[in-house]
């Protein structure tokens, strides 16, 4: 795992375009699921994570309890790429981080996409050598981190 440092995910939360006051949430790639965790402190109404990884998934299970937020989270155990496949719930705000370096960000993002509400948001954290192919609202660099928002607007 790679968790997102604080002042990395401080800057992502407060730049991010949405209110996510009852927002509905993605966190893919989820880790030890901080960022999906940070979106229910900040009002979000459910959460979604997704991890393949079983000690990841132990680890969001014992945060998740720790904060007595069970009624607000759906902890999904799956590869990240077979989720998105088979998805067809919709997302205010849908948070990617998966690792760097693979592919995964600029390979997975048109089909995330595709899960965010019309007027919700991608974030993707990855890596600045990698391009993220779904038009931009805004990117901000903090040291070997990129993040990108893409706001979905009506088609």
């Amino acid at each position: 795992m790679r968790p997102t440092t604080d002042r990395v995910k401080q800057a992502m939360f407060s730049t991010l375009p949405v209110d996510l006051d009852g927002a509905s949430v993605l966190d893919l790639f989820a880790g030890c699921g901080n960022l999906g965790i940070e979106a229910l402190s900040r009002g979000a109404q459910t959460v979604t994570f997704v991890d393949a990884s079983p000690r990841s998934i132990q680890s969001i299970e014992k945060n998740i309890a720790l904060l007595k937020a069970g009624e607000h989270a759906r902890i999904i155990r799956a590869e990240a790429g077979s989720f998105v496949r088979g998805c067809i719930e919709e997302f205010d705000v849908v948070f990617m981080d998966p690792p760097y370096n693979k592919g995964l960000a600029s390979e997975m993002a048109p089909h995330v996409y595709r899960l965010v509400k019309t007027g919700g948001v991608l974030v993707v954290e990855h890596s600045p050598d990698e391009a993220i192919p779904v038009q931009p609202w805004k990117t901000r660099t903090y040291g070997d981190t990129m993040i990108t928002y893409c706001i979905k607007g009506a088609s």
